[in-house]
């Protein structure tokens, strides 16, 4: 009977201690929830949560919008609320960087858009250095083919927004043309590009653009005179 008091207490002991850490550890939750439930609280938890996963803002102007890209892909698989998406972003930023953001307002800081399309805008490149670059990139010595593979992408697919090239028919025009272009003396293509301005001639416009041009200048690129005209054929 005496054994089986004991073992009967011991029992309620063990309830009661049983009883008490779920208790705490229910308060401990509720207190994680209510500290979540915070902007500070949430930027914790998920800068926490992603903190190894998250890349820094690279130097290079031309991986930017990669940079951006890969930050929006882990935003939507980890459900980062939009509220706290730039508080994330800004720690990730160069110097530079972060330098730069300092001209925008309160209420621009709070949205992450603003600040991506701010800094795409300030560091932008031009068509033609992403296509530039496209052509002379090199592979890195610890970079595997896959990442170069990825890179020579996101360049050409850049380029190709940048020139609003929207199906394959554009394309092939746009290759035409630049191909075209590299094979113009440097006085044919600067005639060209002040045509062009900031957008690109299709093949068609561009070589009658060309022929033009080379039916009045010479191959020096002075212009033909009644002077210079040889009337001998």
């Amino acid at each position: 009977e005496e054994r089986e008091k004991e073992k009967e207490e011991r029992n309620l002991r063990e309830l009661e201690l049983r009883e008490r850490e779920i208790e705490r550890q229910t308060s401990k939750d509720g207190e994680e929830e209510r500290r979540k439930g915070t902007v500070a609280g949430l930027t914790k938890y998920y800068g926490d949560a992603l903190k190894q996963a998250l890349p820094r803002m690279p130097s290079d102007p031309g991986d930017l919008p990669g940079f951006f890209k890969s930050i929006e892909n882990l935003f939507g698989l980890y459900e980062v609320p939009k509220q706290i998406q730039s508080k994330l972003l800004i720690p990730l930023l160069t110097e530079r960087g972060r330098s730069l953001i300092t001209r925008l307002s309160k209420e621009k800081l709070d949205q992450y858009s603003s600040v991506r399309d701010f800094l795409l805008q300030e560091f932008k490149l031009s068509a033609e250095q992403y296509r530039d670059k496209f052509n002379s990139i090199g592979k890195a010595g610890d970079e595997t083919y896959t990442l170069f593979s990825a890179r020579l992408r996101n360049l050409l697919l850049y380029y190709l927004d940048s020139r609003k090239v929207v199906n394959k028919e554009e394309m092939i025009d746009l290759l035409i043309a630049d191909r075209i272009k590299r094979a113009l003396p440097d006085h044919c293509l600067r005639h060209v590009l002040s045509v062009e301005g900031d957008g690109w001639l299709k093949p068609e416009r561009l070589t009658t653009v060309i022929d033009t041009y080379c039916n009045s200048h010479l191959n020096d690129g002075r212009a033909k005179t009644t002077a210079n005209y040889d009337y001998s054929g």
